[in-house]
């Protein structure tokens, strides 16, 4: 199978199988399972270790209606899972380019590997 540039020579157009079609998108099952799971690990653990120690100080100045241990868990519960799932985004994507490679042809939904 053979790589195209693309026009803007970044990504390679890789032609579909069945039809040949240029309009093909690499599947992003492995990136959205990422998000979710380290999205998800980055709140917990941020939540229960950082969260209500460090952020209670950030909360004492910010408001002072809500408990500061409550409101510093949600605030590093928020920040751990923003930057969990940046992590999970990059490692999912390094899997779905490297270890499954599947592609979705968008003409006629044939779906192959590189």
């Amino acid at each position: 199978m053979e790589c195209v540039e693309d026009l803007v020579g970044q990504t390679p157009v890789i032609p579909c199988p069945a039809c040949g079609s240029p309009h093909c998108s690499l599947q992003t099952t492995a990136r959205k399972a990422g998000v979710v799971v380290g999205g998800t690990l980055g709140a917990i653990i941020a939540a229960s270790f950082n969260g209500a120690a460090s952020g209670a100080a950030i909360a004492a100045v910010v408001s002072r209606r809500l408990p500061t241990t409550v409101t510093g868990a949600i605030g590093g519960a928020i920040i751990g899972f923003a930057w969990g799932a940046l992590v999970g985004h990059a490692v999912g994507a390094d899997i779905d380019v490297h270890v499954l490679g599947m592609y979705r042809c968008r003409e006629c939904g044939f779906e192959f590997k590189k």
